[in-house]
């Protein structure tokens, strides 16, 4: 039996385990692994994870692993294995485990799928400026960091992917050197097909939606074991205000739509002021509104897709920040210009920010969602299909080779 492994660092909840396409690879026939480095590589993620009481999507091939002897283990039982699909980053543990598989005859797949707009590379820190950092922290802390930089580039070198996976024409740079490309759509893509077909309620009130990222309390945070880039004090204030000056203006009710990891309802302070807040709904809560209020998700997504009105806005504390400028290059890539809560609310012109820019959005779907001509299937089903024709075809071609005449098996 064919076998593929996931390598992660994320725990694997329900929402993952049905955005990676487990299911599909199972009902195909495929023994599926997932390694989940998240207990070894980001030991505060994993704590706060079970901390907050969310469920595992446990299955016989689901292993978290905690610690190198149980990597280990997970080496000495492997077996053989066709492919693997890299959703890790550049960790030592991580690097060393895809060059172990890579070695063992494995092809590594990556995933380019689902971008935004992202800040441009002029804003990143240059060299010079990256080593005046590192040897602040004093040399042989600098010499570690730039020993560990060479290492991580010379084992990059070694797993060179076979095939990336790309949705949009912007995510086919993520593909790098990839031997083969991929093309298919976003993740929240293949949501969309599925929520597109079925029947909106047309009897909801017209409702503004809020697209929540959970930036108070996210755990991409801790991941980093970077500070939060605002604070719940001038926050949710901030964007209550915005909401109900919208209700107010344009007579329309309210929702948010929670982030996937957030947990309100554990929380003791009603930080969205009696707003109702809805969880695992946001694609149908795009569908159905009349105005999207958001900051720079990934489910801009659903509100291009459905044609929806988007009001872009940020705040003083994001806007000296990464995911500020992340705003205002998703705000100009529709058109649009973000409104800052804490100075411009009063002059926020609501008919304009209710204006689709058609030709804007169909650029923004070619770009970072689907491109044109893609199949109209479930994203893992189109890999599934490409990954057995290539191993078809691969079969073929080696008993032709083994059969021609002057071989030595012949």
């Amino acid at each position: 039996m064919r076998k593929i492994i996931y390598l992660i660092e994320q725990p694997l909840d329900q929402r993952n385990f049905d955005r990676f396409g487990i299911q599909r690879w199972s009902d195909r026939g495929w023994t599926v692994e997932i390694w989940d480095f998240t207990p070894l590589a980001h030991r505060a993620v994993w704590r706060d994870f079970l901390e907050s009481k969310r469920r595992l999507s446990e299955f016989p091939g689901y292993f978290p692993i905690a610690s190198k002897s149980e990597l280990k283990n997970r080496y000495a039982a492997l077996g053989n294995v066709d492919y693997f699909v890299d959703l890790t980053g550049e960790g030592y543990a991580t690097l060393r485990t895809k060059v172990f598989l890579v070695w063992k005859g494995a092809r590594r797949v990556i995933c380019a799928a689902g971008s935004i707009p992202a800040p441009g590379a002029a804003l990143q820190p240059g060299v010079l400026a990256k080593l005046r950092g590192l040897f602040a922290k004093g040399v042989p802390s600098a010499a570690r960091a730039l020993i560990m930089a060479l290492a991580r580039r010379l084992l990059v070198r070694a797993i060179r992917p076979g095939l990336a996976v790309v949705s949009g024409e912007n995510s086919i740079r993520a593909a790098g050197n990839a031997a083969e490309i991929l093309k298919v759509h976003s993740f929240d893509y293949d949501i969309y097909l599925k929520v597109a077909r079925e029947y909106g309620d047309v009897r909801l009130p017209r409702y503004a939606v809020f697209i929540d990222q959970d930036l108070c309390f996210h755990p991409d945070f801790i991941y980093q074991g970077s500070p939060f880039v605002v604070t719940p004090e001038k926050y949710f204030p901030a964007v209550c205000r915005c909401l109900k000056k919208l209700s107010e203006d344009m007579d329309l009710q309210l929702r948010i739509a929670a982030h996937p990891r957030a947990r309100y309802f554990q929380r003791l302070a009603d930080h969205f002021e009696g707003i109702p807040i809805e969880y695992g709904k946001t694609a149908e809560l795009i569908r159905d509104c009349h105005m999207v209020v958001c900051h720079d998700s990934t489910a801009i997504h659903f509100a291009v897709l459905f044609h929806k009105p988007i009001l872009f806005v940020t705040s003083d504390e994001l806007l000296p920040t990464h995911e500020g400028r992340s705003i205002h290059q998703a705000a100009a890539a529709l058109g649009k210009s973000a409104v800052n809560l804490d100075r411009q609310l009063e002059g926020v012109d609501w008919r304009r920010e209710s204006h689709v820019d058609a030709a804007k959005y169909r650029e923004y779907r070619n770009k970072y969602i689907k491109i044109d001509g893609t199949p109209e299937r479930p994203m893992w089903e189109t890999i599934i299909d490409h990954i057995e024709r290539t191993e078809k075809i691969d079969h073929i071609e080696r008993t032709e080779k083994t059969n021609r005449p002057g071989s030595i098996a012949h």
